[in-house]
């Protein structure tokens, strides 16, 4: 652990803790909204059309990841938003492995939202 803060610079690790409406934000109502969006609407749309496999990702995961992605590029940098890709996938999978409902994306999506708030910052 005190390898990780060295690395992370001469201060070590600043963890910036947010405004309690921009933690409910991205924590909460952000999660819960994309989830409903992208989880019980497109990847469910997409699936209902194809159940083809990607090795252990469906299709529909993968489509989905990647609109996420480009969603995301409204309010993010090119590389930030397609570095949102890799969660989706996650929270997509676990998805489909928890027979579709949205509980486990939901809590995946606001833990991952809240160390990164924490981490990086709200910008």
């Amino acid at each position: 652990m005190l390898a990780l803060a060295a690395a992370l610079g001469p201060g070590g690790l600043a963890l910036r803790w947010p405004a309690p409406t921009t933690a409910l934000l991205v924590v909460v109502l952000a999660p819960l909204l994309e989830e409903i969006v992208f989880r019980a609407g497109v990847q469910d749309a997409l699936a209902a059309r194809s159940s083809a496999r990607l090795g252990p990702l469906t299709w529909a995961n993968a489509l989905t990841a990647a609109a996420f992605a480009l969603f995301h590029l409204a309010r993010h940098p090119v590389g930030w938003a397609a570095a949102t890709c890799v969660p989706a996938l996650v929270f997509g999978y676990f998805y489909e492995r928890h027979g579709r409902t949205l509980a486990a994306p939901i809590g995946l999506h606001a833990g991952y939202n809240a160390v990164w708030l924490v981490l990086l910052g709200p910008g």
